[in-house]
Protein backbone atom coordinates (compact mmCIF):
# COMPACT_ATOMS: atom_id res chain seq x y z
CA UNK A 1 0.00 0.00 0.00
CA UNK A 2 1.35 3.62 -0.49
CA UNK A 3 1.06 6.28 1.67
CA UNK A 4 -2.11 8.40 -1.30
CA UNK A 5 -4.33 5.08 -1.26
CA UNK A 6 -7.77 5.17 -0.06
CA UNK A 7 -9.37 2.81 2.01
CA UNK A 8 -12.97 2.20 3.87
CA UNK A 9 -12.91 -0.03 6.78
CA UNK A 10 -14.99 -1.22 9.45
CA UNK A 11 -14.59 -0.60 12.85
CA UNK A 12 -12.66 -3.93 14.04
CA UNK A 13 -10.33 -3.73 10.74
CA UNK A 14 -9.68 -0.03 11.09
CA UNK A 15 -8.21 -0.84 14.59
CA UNK A 16 -6.20 -3.89 13.98
CA UNK A 17 -4.33 -2.00 10.54
CA UNK A 18 -3.84 1.03 12.56
CA UNK A 19 -2.27 -1.05 15.56
CA UNK A 20 0.16 -2.37 12.65
CA UNK A 21 0.57 0.63 10.77
CA UNK A 22 2.93 3.21 10.86
CA UNK A 23 2.21 4.91 7.69
CA UNK A 24 2.70 8.93 8.32
CA UNK A 25 -0.07 9.92 6.37
CA UNK A 26 -2.37 7.18 5.42
CA UNK A 27 -5.98 8.54 4.76
CA UNK A 28 -8.67 6.17 6.58
CA UNK A 29 -12.43 6.63 5.31
CA UNK A 30 -14.33 4.76 8.22
CA UNK A 31 -17.23 3.16 6.54
CA UNK A 32 -20.67 5.56 7.06
CA UNK A 33 -22.46 2.29 8.84
CA UNK A 34 -19.72 2.19 12.10
CA UNK A 35 -21.34 5.64 12.89
CA UNK A 36 -24.54 6.34 11.28
CA UNK A 37 -25.87 3.24 11.57
CA UNK A 38 -26.73 3.24 8.05
CA UNK A 39 -29.02 6.27 8.01
CA UNK A 40 -29.53 8.14 5.14
CA UNK A 41 -29.86 11.46 4.61
CA UNK A 42 -32.08 13.16 6.96
CA UNK A 43 -35.22 15.22 4.99
CA UNK A 44 -35.00 19.38 6.91
CA UNK A 45 -38.08 19.16 9.50
CA UNK A 46 -40.74 21.86 8.87
CA UNK A 47 -39.43 25.53 10.58
CA UNK A 48 -40.89 26.31 13.70
CA UNK A 49 -39.68 28.14 16.55
CA UNK A 50 -41.42 26.24 19.22
CA UNK A 51 -40.60 22.89 17.54
CA UNK A 52 -36.83 23.78 17.05
CA UNK A 53 -35.82 24.18 21.04
CA UNK A 54 -38.78 21.34 21.87
CA UNK A 55 -35.56 19.09 22.96
CA UNK A 56 -32.69 21.70 23.20
CA UNK A 57 -30.74 21.50 26.55
CA UNK A 58 -31.52 25.04 28.71
CA UNK A 59 -28.16 26.41 28.05
CA UNK A 60 -28.30 25.86 24.44
CA UNK A 61 -31.66 27.70 24.46
CA UNK A 62 -31.98 30.98 22.13
CA UNK A 63 -33.71 33.83 24.49
CA UNK A 64 -37.67 35.16 23.76
CA UNK A 65 -37.50 38.06 21.75
CA UNK A 66 -35.95 35.95 18.60
CA UNK A 67 -37.75 33.73 15.66
CA UNK A 68 -35.94 30.70 13.97
CA UNK A 69 -36.50 32.21 10.12
CA UNK A 70 -34.11 29.35 8.20
CA UNK A 71 -32.86 26.27 8.85
CA UNK A 72 -29.92 24.14 7.09
CA UNK A 73 -28.33 21.08 6.58
CA UNK A 74 -25.14 19.58 6.35
CA UNK A 75 -23.99 15.55 5.24
CA UNK A 76 -20.38 15.28 4.53
CA UNK A 77 -17.25 13.83 6.13
CA UNK A 78 -14.97 15.72 8.36
CA UNK A 79 -10.96 15.22 7.95
CA UNK A 80 -8.76 14.97 11.17
CA UNK A 81 -5.08 15.06 11.50
CA UNK A 82 -3.40 13.75 14.48
CA UNK A 83 -0.79 16.49 15.24
CA UNK A 84 1.46 17.49 18.60
CA UNK A 85 0.16 20.28 20.64
CA UNK A 86 2.29 20.34 23.43
CA UNK A 87 5.82 19.93 24.27
CA UNK A 88 7.52 18.41 27.02
CA UNK A 89 6.05 16.34 28.05
CA UNK A 90 4.24 16.21 24.10
CA UNK A 91 0.89 16.36 24.25
CA UNK A 92 -1.51 14.80 21.31
CA UNK A 93 -5.11 15.78 19.43
CA UNK A 94 -7.09 14.96 16.46
CA UNK A 95 -7.30 18.30 14.91
CA UNK A 96 -9.82 19.34 12.09
CA UNK A 97 -7.85 19.82 8.70
CA UNK A 98 -11.56 20.78 7.07
CA UNK A 99 -11.25 24.43 5.54
CA UNK A 100 -15.02 25.30 5.84
CA UNK A 101 -18.29 22.90 5.71
CA UNK A 102 -21.16 23.02 3.30
CA UNK A 103 -24.81 23.40 4.09
CA UNK A 104 -27.67 23.34 2.06
CA UNK A 105 -30.60 25.05 3.30
CA UNK A 106 -34.23 24.13 2.68
CA UNK A 107 -34.43 26.26 -0.97
CA UNK A 108 -31.37 24.05 -1.95
CA UNK A 109 -29.33 27.17 -1.68
CA UNK A 110 -25.59 26.55 -0.11
CA UNK A 111 -23.86 28.30 2.84
CA UNK A 112 -20.41 27.85 3.51
CA UNK A 113 -19.54 27.52 7.29
CA UNK A 114 -15.91 28.07 8.74
CA UNK A 115 -16.10 26.31 12.40
CA UNK A 116 -14.13 27.60 15.60
CA UNK A 117 -14.38 30.19 17.94
CA UNK A 118 -14.79 32.60 15.42
CA UNK A 119 -17.54 30.75 13.28
CA UNK A 120 -18.49 32.35 10.15
CA UNK A 121 -21.32 31.30 7.56
CA UNK A 122 -21.30 32.64 3.56
CA UNK A 123 -24.99 32.18 2.16
CA UNK A 124 -25.19 31.73 -1.80
CA UNK A 125 -26.60 34.97 -2.05
CA UNK A 126 -23.98 37.32 -0.60
CA UNK A 127 -25.14 37.22 3.13
CA UNK A 128 -22.92 36.19 5.75
CA UNK A 129 -22.47 36.46 9.41
CA UNK A 130 -19.80 35.74 12.13
CA UNK A 131 -19.86 34.12 15.51
CA UNK A 132 -18.83 36.54 18.92
CA UNK A 133 -19.07 33.60 21.33
CA UNK A 134 -20.43 29.83 21.88
CA UNK A 135 -21.49 27.38 24.17
CA UNK A 136 -21.56 23.85 23.21
CA UNK A 137 -23.02 20.00 25.67
CA UNK A 138 -21.81 17.01 24.32
CA UNK A 139 -24.18 14.51 22.82
CA UNK A 140 -22.38 11.02 22.96
CA UNK A 141 -19.08 10.17 21.86
CA UNK A 142 -19.37 9.47 18.50
CA UNK A 143 -21.08 12.66 17.74
CA UNK A 144 -20.09 16.45 17.55
CA UNK A 145 -21.30 18.77 20.34
CA UNK A 146 -24.65 20.75 20.24
CA UNK A 147 -23.96 24.10 19.90
CA UNK A 148 -25.28 27.55 19.96
CA UNK A 149 -23.36 30.45 18.38
CA UNK A 150 -24.38 34.60 19.01
CA UNK A 151 -23.42 36.64 16.28
CA UNK A 152 -22.48 39.82 15.72
CA UNK A 153 -24.49 42.25 14.38
CA UNK A 154 -24.26 41.73 10.40
CA UNK A 155 -26.19 44.59 8.01
CA UNK A 156 -25.52 43.10 4.75
CA UNK A 157 -29.01 42.09 3.04
CA UNK A 158 -29.71 38.40 2.39
CA UNK A 159 -30.28 35.30 4.01
CA UNK A 160 -28.08 35.95 6.75
CA UNK A 161 -28.95 39.60 7.53
CA UNK A 162 -29.33 40.42 11.13
CA UNK A 163 -29.23 37.11 12.21
CA UNK A 164 -28.53 36.74 16.10
CA UNK A 165 -28.33 33.30 17.08
CA UNK A 166 -27.14 29.75 14.94
CA UNK A 167 -27.56 26.45 16.88
CA UNK A 168 -25.92 23.07 15.57
CA UNK A 169 -28.77 20.60 16.24
CA UNK A 170 -28.77 16.96 16.27
CA UNK A 171 -25.89 15.65 14.67
CA UNK A 172 -25.07 12.50 14.17
CA UNK A 173 -21.45 11.25 14.13
CA UNK A 174 -18.29 13.40 13.53
CA UNK A 175 -16.09 13.33 16.43
CA UNK A 176 -12.75 11.31 16.21
CA UNK A 177 -13.10 8.85 19.22
CA UNK A 178 -11.88 5.06 17.27
CA UNK A 179 -8.05 5.52 17.22
CA UNK A 180 -6.13 7.86 20.04
CA UNK A 181 -3.56 10.15 19.01
CA UNK A 182 -0.40 9.26 20.10
CA UNK A 183 2.84 9.68 18.64
CA UNK A 184 2.32 6.58 16.89
CA UNK A 185 -0.18 7.96 15.10
CA UNK A 186 1.70 11.50 14.31
CA UNK A 187 0.65 13.30 10.80
CA UNK A 188 -1.98 10.54 10.34
CA UNK A 189 -5.50 11.57 8.41
CA UNK A 190 -8.67 9.95 9.27
CA UNK A 191 -12.22 11.02 7.77
CA UNK A 192 -15.61 10.66 10.16
CA UNK A 193 -18.63 10.66 8.33
CA UNK A 194 -21.30 13.43 10.16
CA UNK A 195 -24.63 15.15 9.78
CA UNK A 196 -26.21 18.16 11.56
CA UNK A 197 -28.86 20.64 11.54
CA UNK A 198 -28.13 24.61 11.19
CA UNK A 199 -31.07 26.79 12.52
CA UNK A 200 -30.73 30.67 11.98
CA UNK A 201 -32.52 33.10 14.27
CA UNK A 202 -33.41 36.77 13.88
CA UNK A 203 -34.78 39.16 16.46
CA UNK A 204 -38.27 39.24 16.09
CA UNK A 205 -39.48 42.21 14.04
CA UNK A 206 -36.47 43.09 12.35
Amino acid sequence: MNNNQVQTLGPSRFLQRVGKSRLGHLLVIIGSAAILGGCSSRPIAPLNSANVQQDVPDTLRVPAGHQAVLQAHSIGRLVYECQAVKRSPYEYEWLSRNPDIDLTDARGESIKHKSGARASWSHHDGSTAKSREFVEVANGSHNLPLQTYKLEPAASPGALHNISYVQRLRTVGGWMTVVPCTSAQLGMRVTVPYEADYVFWRPIGS
